[in-house]
């Protein structure tokens, strides 16, 4: 349920038992016995005050649980009166003085408002660590409603209008306002991480173990995708045409990927959004601060500033995302009908799969390498799972899966602020399902023979490719096209699979993410930069 509640009066005749009730009821309602008691001691006092201006005061004290936030409502009929006016106060002299320093201390946690003749007092008791993402979840199921009703109501002249001036224009404002930022956060929060790093051979070892993880789920996910790919088109498909004699020859160097890492001035990385460019100046630049020592203490503490900042935008960009994820939603059920799902759901259930296979490596690579059990980490992470659905890229979601990795994982900031940002460049597991699976769809509906040679280069392409892929939207897509055009299918193949391109990116999205929190929170394991408590309290998970 959304909103759960229950009321009781409140008066001098019933005031120890209606306290005791109040505190079981926020305890059943799911705070804990510490919460509880806070909340029994400042609704007390709260009442007391009030006595002191009545002597008779009867008070309607109100539990309420809303979306996973539970608070106590204290409504009392009269003349306009405040008692959180009385904690500007700092009398020692006055008898009251021990309780306004109670409810001092608890400020935050209390509000006051008078309407219609009552005086409202608001207890915040408890307040839920995943109220975003209950608000994201029900802003992606009222988006699906309003989309499937709205289709069937209007004309489809209207809904395009709709969808591209209203939904794609709030969505390309919103994710151009995260693009701008993607920048300044991956080249701040990795100075800021390596320089919180002191030791080279630290940085070294970190950062070796961090893409030899990457690497090595990359290959499996490969693996699993050209598996599953073969196992769902394993029969019979329809047949679009021929391949042509040649093909596009779009070649995929691993040399040239690794030449282009150096950018030719500092602007080209940044304007090109080109994240491996941008990595290599920010450890470049990290390693240098490190190197400088004292001397550069003033550009640490203004990367410290910097980087504090940057997430704070982002923070406040958050705050936009169940609406992005009611449109992006809305704007589904425009584009895709239940017809094409139907005839490309295997290429849907097929990433489905892929999903389940790679959260099992995870798991694994939490109990190998950090030597930990992945329970905690299950738990969490489908709360996560709606953000990274709604942002459609593994870049966008950065600064989120940062935060998520920080807050709800344990691992220190110093190490997420490093991972993350190279995991959302070279970790691209979710892109290897997109490609193999579409990629092996196409080729058989254009007569392609499922040869040991095909396999290969399809595997050797996926992997370089996944490593390189730009990590926005619509930059898997572009890759997928120039691995078809690789093996002769013509590039308007490509338009078949292009109406589901939305939901194979939330596939694709959220296995990225969800490997670059599982890989992180593994290795500040390994290299005792966890919180073992935060990691381990699941309370607020669910």
């Amino acid at each position: 349920m959304f909103e759960r509640w229950r009321s009781f009066t409140l008066s001098k005749e019933n005031f120890k038992e209606t306290i005791e009730a109040i505190g079981e009821t926020l305890k059943a309602l799911g705070v804990s016995e510490k919460e509880a008691e806070t909340g029994k001691e400042l609704a007390t006092h709260i009442y007391s005050l009030q006595l002191a201006v009545r002597y008779e005061v009867s008070v309607k004290v109100t539990a309420r649980k809303r979306f996973g936030d539970i608070s106590l409502r204290m409504e009392t009929r009269g003349d306009e009166y405040n008692p959180l006016s009385l904690l500007t106060e700092w009398n020692e002299d006055d008898p009251d003085y021990q309780r306004t320093i109670v409810l001092k201390s608890k400020k935050e946690q209390l509000s006051y408002a008078h309407k219609n003749g009552i005086n409202i007092v608001t207890i915040k008791v408890h307040e839920a660590g995943n109220k975003q993402i209950r608000y994201t979840l029900f802003a992606m199921v009222m988006g699906i409603l309003a989309g499937a009703i709205l289709k069937e109501m209007i004309s489809p002249e209207l809904i395009t209008m709709v969808n591209k001036t209203v939904i794609g224009s709030i969505r390309t404002m919103f994710l151009n306002s995260l693009n701008m930022m993607i920048a300044p956060v991956v080249f701040f929060s990795i100075i800021s991480g390596l320089t919180s790093i002191s030791n080279a051979s630290d940085i070294g070892r970190i950062g070796g173990k961090l893409v030899g993880v990457y690497m090595c789920t990359t290959v499996i996910a490969t693996i699993f995708s050209i598996a599953i790919g073969l196992f769902m088109f394993h029969g019979g498909v329809p047949q679009m045409g021929t391949i042509t004699e040649s093909g596009g020859g779009v070649s995929v160097s691993l040399l040239d990927m690794i030449v282009n890492v150096v950018p030719e001035n500092l602007i080209q990385p940044i304007v090109n959004r080109d994240m491996l460019q941008i990595i290599f100046v920010s450890v470049l630049f990290g390693v240098t601060l490190n190197m400088l020592g004292e001397k550069a203490q003033m550009l640490k503490e203004f990367t410290e500033i910097a980087n504090t900042f940057c997430l704070r935008v982002i923070t406040l960009l958050a705050q936009f995302i169940p609406l992005i994820a009611f449109l992006s939603m809305m704007a589904l059920m425009f584009t895709v009908g239940a017809d094409s799902l139907l005839l490309l759901g295997r290429v849907l259930v097929g990433q489905f799969i892929g999903s389940m296979c790679m959260v099992g490596v995870y798991s694994v690579v939490m109990i190998l390498l950090g030597k930990i059990s992945p329970v905690p980490f299950l738990k969490k992470i489908g709360g996560f799972v709606p953000v990274a659905i709604s942002m459609g890229s593994s870049s966008a979601a950065m600064p989120f899966t940062m935060n998520f990795c920080t807050e709800k994982m344990g691992v220190s900031p110093r190490l997420s602020s490093f991972s993350i940002p190279l995991g959302a460049t070279v970790n691209m597991d979710g892109g290897c399902f997109y490609f193999s699976i579409q990629a092996i769809l196409l080729a058989k509906m254009y007569g392609v023979e499922m040869t040991p040679a095909f396999i290969w280069a399809l595997f050797i392409t996926v992997v370089a490719l996944s490593i390189g892929a730009p990590g926005v939207p619509g930059g898997s897509f572009v890759c997928l096209t120039s691995i078809i055009v690789s093996f002769g299918v013509p590039v308007e193949a490509a338009a078949v699979v292009l109406g589901i391109d939305p939901l194979t990116s939330m596939f694709r999205t959220t296995i990225n993410t969800m490997g670059d929190i599982a890989v992180t929170t593994a290795l500040s394991k390994n290299e005792d930069m966890m919180d073992e408590a935060v990691y381990m309290k699941t309370s607020d998970a669910a």
